[in-house]
């Protein structure tokens, strides 16, 4: 049983990294070109997932903090910059859709939700990943929300209340899925439920762990697993 009335919700938000697609190594390679075009030590792909959630140039900022601590504020704005650069001209080669996500969206579309993407990624990169992830005929483009488009990133409710506004939805007739704190902190300031996926990353710190210890007890192994149970919570 969900914690919440699953037959209210109207519209559903989803997550990017870590809750759709698996984009890990794509930006593993990223970090570790620009560790060595300045001649710093390469970093494991493990480290760079305890920096994913927070967008871009949050974990440009802290693969930088970690190898170069002295670091200036103007080395670290360049280093971002290279960062997102580097991402957005090689592509996302690598990036693929979590299993059971495709079966996920079409059980959420057959429920007769409207659908938006809301992700701390940097906007430049969000088309091309979807495009490659075979999700974009799930996001109309006018409800592929980033961190480019609200005043504060998740954690802050900004983007879920814009998702929710340009869905013509009351914020409380929507939820949130996500796969780390950021989401579920965002949806909660927003006044939306969340359901969370234990297939991201979090920050290192395992969701099914963080996530009772915190208040959020609908965590589901997978996206299809989830969407499974949403629709029958509604029948």
């Amino acid at each position: 049983m969900l914690s919440f009335d699953a037959r209210r919700v109207q519209g559903a938000l989803f997550d990017l990294d870590g809750t759709l697609v698996d984009s890990l190594p794509d930006l593993h390679f990223a970090v570790c070109e620009v560790l060595k075009s300045r001649g710093l030590e390469p970093m494991e792909e493990e480290e760079v997932g305890r920096y994913i959630g927070k967008g871009a140039i949050h974990l440009a900022a802290e693969v930088l903090r970690a190898r170069k601590p002295d670091a200036t504020a103007e080395e670290r704005d360049r280093f971002v910059k290279e960062y997102v650069n580097t991402l957005a001209g090689m592509g996302c080669s690598h990036t693929r859709a979590i299993p059971g996500v495709l079966e996920a969206l079409g059980i959420f579309r057959s429920e007769g939700l409207k659908l938006a993407l809301v992700t701390n990624k940097a906007g430049v990169l969000i088309d091309a990943v979807l495009e490659q992830a075979g999700l974009s005929p799930y996001f109309p483009t006018d409800l592929r929300l980033s961190a480019d488009d609200v005043p504060t990133p998740k954690p802050a409710p900004d983007m879920l209340l814009l998702a929710a506004s340009r869905m013509g939805l009351d914020p409380a007739d929507c939820m949130m899925l996500g796969d780390s704190r950021n989401d579920a902190q965002a949806a909660a300031n927003a006044g939306m439920p969340v359901m969370l996926m234990e297939t991201g990353y979090n920050e290192g710190e395992p969701i099914a762990k963080w996530g009772p210890q915190n208040g959020f007890c609908d965590i589901f192994k997978s996206m299809d697993l989830a969407a499974k149970s949403f629709s029958s919570s509604r029948h």
